[in-house]
């Protein structure tokens, strides 16, 4: 697997970009494998690329019936947060956006994540009441989240309408700075390429 790098991306531009490697093979099948998995998103992906990397399990197949990337994880919200009220869903989410931090350079692929932060506003009081016990649990889990009111929300996004006469007000928010958004199709395509140099094979539709 050739190595991405500012270097590489300089060198390939000298020639228009026409040589480039291709991001994973198009094997043919084996007539057996360990491991059969069926559907390219990114949970498959993933799930054949940690196989190979953390437990050895190479000889594994990908079974895609369109591309890879190209279902729900295509369609899929774009936005990494761990902020979630339940213990074990927070620690869940704690546990994948810590891998999220430093899967770019793990797999050497731009996921365009970028931890811009996740702000949920709240509009009533019930709202509010939610937000402090969301952000309350959070905190005892040792998640970053913070309550903000109106005027930490207007300083933090100036271009928000948080006037008294807004059709709906904003009396408040939860923040959580280490939240942010990718490309999720991005995070497929990094897998699929990762899994690949590792032995996996992937079998899809191309598109």
């Amino acid at each position: 697997m050739t190595h991405y790098s500012g270097f590489g991306l300089f060198k390939h531009a000298l020639t228009f970009h026409e040589n480039w490697q291709r991001a994973w093979r198009n094997p043919t099948p084996k007539p057996h494998y360990d491991v059969i998995i069926v559907g390219g998103g990114g949970h498959g992906l993933a799930t054949a690329y940690y196989l190979a990397k953390e437990c050895g399990v190479k000889n594994v197949a990908v079974l895609e019936k369109g591309w890879l990337g190209g279902g729900n994880t295509a369609r899929n919200t774009t936005i990494v947060r761990s902020n979630y009220l339940w213990d074990e869903a927070a620690h869940l989410y704690e546990h994948s956006m810590k891998l999220w931090e430093g899967l770019s350079q793990e797999l050497n692929f731009n996921l365009m994540f970028s931890q811009r932060g996740v702000l949920n506003l709240g509009h009533t009081l019930q709202d509010m009441r939610d937000i402090e016990r969301r952000v309350s649990a959070n905190r005892l889990n040792g998640i970053d989240s913070e309550v903000l009111d109106t005027k930490a929300v207007r300083d933090l996004v100036p271009l928000l309408d948080c006037s008294e006469n807004a059709r709906y007000p904003v009396l408040g928010a939860s923040w959580q700075p280490r939240g942010g958004v990718a490309r999720h199709d991005a995070v497929a395509w990094g897998f699929a390429r990762a899994a690949d140099s590792l032995g996996v094979d992937l079998s899809s539709k191309p598109k």
